[in-house]
C-alpha cells in the first residue's frame, strides 16, 4: 500500500531500435539494451495461456500425481521467456478416469528437509521488501553497507555472515530490541504516512520515540547491566614479543590473535598480533547438500557443541574457535601440516624492500603483505590461488589536466592495467584510459614494464586516436581507437615484440 511507485522505468527511448542495429557498441552494452528491450515490450503484451492438467493414478495401496500444462498461446513469453524450473511444462496424455495404465518404469527419489538457501542481493531485496524495510531507493546502500562494515561476505554470490556481523547484531538486539525488530521500519513508514495526511502529531510522535530510545540508549551506555563488550578469550599460546597469553579478537576485518598485555600502561603495553587465515574457508559449496555436509564435518565445541570455525595459525598448527566466542571461551589447537588454501605458491619476495611476504586475510579476502614493518607493500591473491603480480607506483602528471576539477591526472596500475586518475582521489573519483599520444609523450616517466604501449600506434588508419585497453580474456592491454567514445573497431595487439593491427576502423 506505501509502495514508492513514482520512479521512472528503465526503458528504450526508442522501442523501434533493436539490439541487432547495436553492432559497434561492447558485448555487455548490447547484452544488456537487449535484456532493457525484451523487459519493456513484454510488459506491454498480453499474458500466456496454458491448459493445466494433474493426473492421479492408483498402484495397489499408492497414489501417484503427475502435474502438467500445456503452451496455448505465447502472449509476452514470445519476448522474455519466463524464468522456470527445468521440467516444469510437462505434457500429460489425454486419459479418461477407470483407464488402465501400464508401467513402464520407476524412478524412486528421497528427499530431506533442507535448511533456507543462503541470501543472494536479488533474494535479501525480495526479503526486504516483503518485510517492508528500507524503500527501493536505499536497497543498494544497505547491501553495500553491510559489505563496507564486515558484517557480511560474498562468495559464489551468496551471503555469509561474518563474526563480527553476528556479534554486532546480538548486541543490538540484546539493547534495542525495538528498534532492531522487523516491524519498526514498516511501523515507522506508517506513523509517516499518517503525519503526512495530518492523521498523527508530528511533535508528539517524536516525543514517543525519543523517550523510549533515550532510556535504552542510557542503559545500553551504562556500566552497570550496560551493553556487553566484545571481550577478548584468552588462550594458551605465548606471545612471540613478550611470553604474555594471547588472546582470540574479532574486528571487522576478522578474527585474529592479540596480546593480552595491550590493555596495559603504555610502557609496559605490547600491540602484537597474529594473523589468522580461515582454513576451511567459507562451506561455499556448490549445493545446499554440500554445505549440509561440510557443516556437519566441522569441529564442535568441547564446552557447548557449537560448531567451531578454523583458522591456521602457521603450517604446523591450526586453531578451532567456538562459533559463539566470545561468549563461550572454547577453542582447540590442532597440530599436523597444513597448507593455506588459496595460496599453493612459493615464499613470495617483497618486490620493493626484498623482505619475506606472508599470506594474511581482510575485509576483502586474502592478501600477500610485507614482514617488514616499515614496507606497507601488499599483493592480492587472485582467485586461481596465484599472487597478483607487483603494482608500479603511481606516476604524477601534472601536465594533464582532469576535466571535472582542478586536479592533475595521475598514471596509476590496476588490475585491469594502466588507467588515469585524478591527483585528489577520493574527493575526486574521475577516471579514464590513458591516449597512446599521451603516453608518448611521458615516455621517460613510465616503468620499463609499460614502456612498450608507448611504441604503440597514436591513431589508426584514419586518423583517429588511439586508447589503451584491457582484455579480460588475454588479461593483456591492447589498443583501440575510439570516435566520440564509441569504438570504431580498429584495434592493435603486440604480439611477439611487435604491434600488430587486427581489424581496420569502420
Amino acid at each position: 500500500a506505501n509502495a514508492q511507485e513514482a520512479h521512472e522505468a528503465i526503458r528504450p527511448s526508442n522501442v523501434s531500435v533493436k539490439s541487432d542495429s547495436l553492432k559497434d557498441m561492447e558485448s555487455d552494452a548490447v547484452r544488456l539494451y537487449d535484456l532493457i528491450w525484451r523487459q519493456f515490450v513484454a510488459c506491454q503484451m498480453t499474458p500466456a495461456q496454458y491448459d493445466t492438467s494433474t493426473l492421479t493414478v492408483t498402484a495397489a495401496d499408492f497414489e501417484l500425481k503427475a502435474k502438467g500444462r500445456i503452451l496455448r498461446f505465447a502472449g509476452w513469453t514470445k519476448v522474455l521467456p519466463p524464468m522456470g524450473r527445468k521440467g516444469e511444462d510437462i505434457e500429460l496424455p489425454a486419459v479418461q478416469p477407470g483407464d488402465a495404465l501400464t508401467l513402464v518404469q520407476l524412478d524412486p527419489k528421497q528427499h530431506f528437509t533442507k535448511p533456507p538457501a543462503r541470501f543472494t542481493e536479488a533474494a535479501l531485496v525480495k526479503e526486504l521488501e516483503k518485510r517492508g524495510i528500507g524503500r527501493p531507493s536505499t536497497y543498494a546502500s544497505i547491501i553495500s553497507t553491510i559489505q563496507d562494515r564486515g558484517y557480511v561476505k560474498v562468495e559464489n554470490r551468496r551471503f555469509y555472515a561474518e563474526k563480527m556481523g553476528e556479534i554486532v547484531t546480538d548486541r543490538l538486539v540484546e539493547s534495542f530490541k525495538d528498534l532492531m525488530s522487523y516491524d519498526f521500519t514498516a511501523q515507522m513508514e506508517n506513523s509517516l504516512d499518517n503525519i503526512a495526511q495530518g492523521r498523527l502529531d508530528w511533535r508528539k510522535q517524536l516525543d514517543e520515540f525519543y523517550a523510549e530510545f533515550k532510556g535504552d540508549l542510557q542503559k545500553a551506555e551504562g556500566t552497570d547491566g550496560g551493553m556487553r563488550s566484545n571481550q577478548m578469550v584468552l588462550t594458551d599460546i605465548d606471545c612471540p614479543a613478550c611470553g604474555r597469553k594471547m588472546g582470540i579478537r574479532t574486528a571487522s576485518t576478522g578474527v585474529f590473535l592479540a596480546c593480552s598485555g595491550y590493555a596495559l600502561p603504555p610502557k609496559e603495553r605490547c600491540k602484537q598480533t597474529i594473523n589468522l587465515v580461515p582454513g576451511d574457508e567459507f562451506i561455499a559449496a556448490d549445493s545446499e547438500e554440500g554445505e549440509v555436509n561440510a557443516l556437519r564435518a566441522m569441529h564442535r565445541c568441547p564446552k557447548c557443541g557449537t560448531a567451531m570455525d578454523s583458522y591456521v595459525l602457521d603450517a604446523t598448527r591450526k586453531i578451532h574457535i567456538c562459533g559463539n566466542n566470545p561468549d563461550c571461551d572454547g577453542y582447540e589447537i590442532e597440530t599436523g601440516s597444513f597448507r593455506l588454501k588459496g595460496y599453493e605458491g612459493p615464499i613470495v619476495e617483497c618486490d620493493r624492500c626484498g623482505s619475506d611476504m606472508q599470506l594474511k586475510t581482510g575485509r576483502f579476502g586474502k592478501f600477500m603483505a610485507c614482514t617488514n614493518p616499515d614496507c606497507k607493500n601488499t599483493r592480492k591473491i587472485l582467485k586461481n590461488g596465484e599472487v597478483a603480480p607487483p603494482k608500479e607506483d603511481p606516476v604524477p602528471l601534472p601536465e594533464l589536466k582532469c576535466s571535472k576539477s582542478d586536479a592533475h591526472f595521475v598514471l596509476r596500475d590496476g588490475a585491469a592495467g594502466l588507467f588515469l586518475a585524478a591527483s585528489t582521489f577520493p574527493k575526486s573519483r574521475e577516471t579514464r584510459a590513458p591516449l597512446v599520444s599521451e603516453l608518448i609523450q611521458f615516455k621517460e616517466r613510465l616503468s620499463p614494464k609499460h614502456r612498450y604501449l608507448a611504441e604503440a600506434p597514436a591513431v589508426d588508419d584514419k586518423g583517429n586516436p588511439t586508447v589503451v585497453r584491457f582484455s579480460r580474456k588475454t588479461k593483456e592491454q591492447y589498443v583501440a581507437s575510439e570516435v566520440e567514445g564509441k569504438a570504431t573497431g580498429w584495434a592493435a595487439y603486440y604480439v611477439n615484440g611487435k604491434w600488430q593491427v587486427s581489424s581496420k576502423a569502420k
